[in-house]
């Protein structure tokens, strides 16, 4: 029981607190339905039933905090803010006492395989900061006005969540004033010799975001049934 009282935590956070403007739904991707569940529940499920997950928090946004408490009673549930720096802010205060490590997951996410969650836990054993990763496979450029820059694959990287820290370090980049689209842009600008790494990603771990991608997954649980 004592063992039980003073061990570390690992917190999964997940960030349902966006509009889904790019989805062009009027409802935000994460209270759409796939197959026959709302999106978030996916997620919820994978952290809840993984047996290293302690406790899942979801951020979430004013208009869904009562809807989100009601329909997952065994989560804590906090209101998010405008953008997803504050949202994950708000959630790592959330986080208690004993928390070690924290996995900042996307809502719009909900197919997270179980074997990320698991490497990227082994990985913080040594590592500040991880997060999946899957190589692009199309060829990459950049665009500056009229002029394009082909890019080496070899170098670039598509990042996925959950992303994950020692729950210190992801804290103290929150105290920066810098501001960055993800939580491993904020640590590696805010804490420049923090240590941090990639996993092997999941083209299935993708993320919810235009016309398509819901019938993209829903394809995919239907063949899965079969």
């Amino acid at each position: 029981m004592l063992k039980d009282m003073l061990k570390n935590l690992n917190i999964a956070i997940i960030v349902a607190a966006g509009s889904g403007s790019r989805l062009g739904s009027g409802t935000p991707k994460q209270f759409l339905r796939l197959g026959n569940r709302e999106i978030l529940s996916y997620s919820v499920e994978t952290f809840s039933n993984h047996a290293k997950i302690d406790k899942v928090i979801i951020v979430t946004s004013a208009d869904f905090l009562a809807s989100v408490k009601k329909n997952y009673p065994n989560c804590s549930v906090v209101l998010g803010g405008s953008t997803r720096q504050e949202s994950v802010a708000k959630g790592l205060k959330a986080c208690p006492y004993r928390t070690r490590f924290v996995l900042v997951h996307d809502a719009a996410r909900p197919l997270l395989p179980f074997d990320i969650i698991d490497s990227c836990l082994r990985q913080l054993d040594e590592f500040d900061g991880v997060a999946p990763a899957i190589e692009p496979v199309d060829s990459m450029v950049s665009i500056e006005g009229n002029r394009l820059k082909n890019l080496s694959r070899n170098n670039l990287r598509i990042v996925q969540t959950p992303q994950c820290f020692r729950v210190d370090v992801l804290k103290k980049a929150h105290t920066s004033p810098f501001v960055d689209t993800d939580e491993m842009g904020l640590v590696s600008k805010a804490l420049p010799d923090a240590r941090l790494s990639f996993v092997k990603g999941a083209q299935i771990n993708m993320k919810i975001t235009r016309d398509g991608d819901l019938e993209i997954l829903n394809t995919y649980l239907k063949a899965q049934q079969k």
